[in-house]
């Protein structure tokens, strides 16, 4: 994964590849990479109901646990703290397109929980990386059955 600007670009040569062979049989992506959008979409919140995959993601500090108990947000998940509604979770979307497919977590804060890094009024709060937007081994799978069935059936 790379920065640029301020965004992140994941740029898997695997998945380019297997994609561009695709391209070649049926003219153009939109199709494929809908389907692939709603898997990866899906793993990923998965990620979140898991507390993170493969490897669960550290725990939340006690202080943390503390401010969230007041506000009746403790016990939970660690980054779902608005449920469904209004909070990180919710703001994971994906974009098909013809030529790529776009994953975005729409909060100011997405990268910081993803990558880890500092934080808070003057960056003196450290938070640990917990990565969400991430496709999981498991998913490949899917992925490449998927296709199959597209290239070779005709059907998604």
């Amino acid at each position: 994964m790379t920065e640029h600007g301020k965004y992140y670009i994941y740029d898997d040569d695997d998945l380019r590849d297997l994609l561009n062979k695709v391209k070649e049989r049926i003219g153009h992506l939109q199709p494929a990479w809908e389907v692939i959008g709603e898997i990866v979409h899906t793993s990923i919140l998965r990620n979140f109901e898991d507390g993170g995959r493969p490897k669960a993601w550290g725990d939340l500090k006690d202080s943390t646990k503390k401010q969230r108990a007041k506000k009746n947000k403790w016990p939970g998940q660690i980054l779902v703290m608005s449920g469904e509604k209004d909070g990180l979770l919710s703001s994971i979307s994906y974009d098909a397109m013809p030529e790529k497919l776009v994953l975005v977590a729409n909060k100011k804060y997405a990268a910081i929980q993803h990558f880890g890094g500092m934080a808070g009024k003057g960056r003196k709060v450290k938070i640990p990386a917990r990565p969400y937007m991430m496709i999981q081994d498991e998913d490949w799978a899917e992925i490449k059955a998927a296709l199959n069935d597209f290239i070779i059936e005709g059907r998604l």
